[in-house]
């Protein structure tokens, strides 16, 4: 699990401590954590059904302008429904649960984006990416500068 460096970044960009223990599979530029892959469970024992986390500011920021637009729709339009559960099928953390602890459709953008920047598959996580860019192109020199296509989560 994460180290006293990275528990001490995440809780200054989310704005507490982390309850959730996890580990760091994307860093910025700057070496902060971006998205980080949660513990099946959280400290105290619940189970949580969240697998990847975006804790980028900047990027957090940016998909919640997005989502702030409507973003969740356009996202729900703009993918099939066949590929929105495969990515689904593909995150399973919980027993019928989705991206984002959804059952179906979108719920968080943020969810998308993290598990398509820690390598998983996610339309909505590519669709979202794009329209962020697309808005907002200097995210890439840093949120983004060491993300590879190529990584995949186990």
């Amino acid at each position: 699990m994460a180290g006293e460096d990275d528990e001490a970044a995440v809780a200054a960009l989310i704005g507490r401590p982390p309850s959730i223990p996890f580990e760091v599979v994307l860093r910025s530029a700057s070496g902060l954590p971006c998205v980080i892959e949660l513990a099946p469970t959280d400290r105290s024992g619940a189970p949580q059904s969240n697998w990847f986390w975006l804790v980028d500011r900047e990027l957090t920021r940016a998909v919640s302008r997005l989502e702030s637009r409507g973003g969740v729709a356009r996202a729900r339009d703009a993918v099939s429904e066949a590929a929105l559960d495969l990515s689904h099928l593909s995150y399973r953390r919980a027993p019928g649960r989705g991206v984002g602890g959804a059952r179906a459709g979108v719920k968080c953008l943020h969810a998308h984006l993290a598990f398509l920047l820690a390598g998983g598959f996610s339309p909505v996580g590519v669709w979202t990416l794009y329209e962020v860019l697309r808005q907002e192109p200097g995210l890439a020199a840093n949120s983004l500068a060491n993300w590879s296509a190529a990584s995949r989560p186990e």
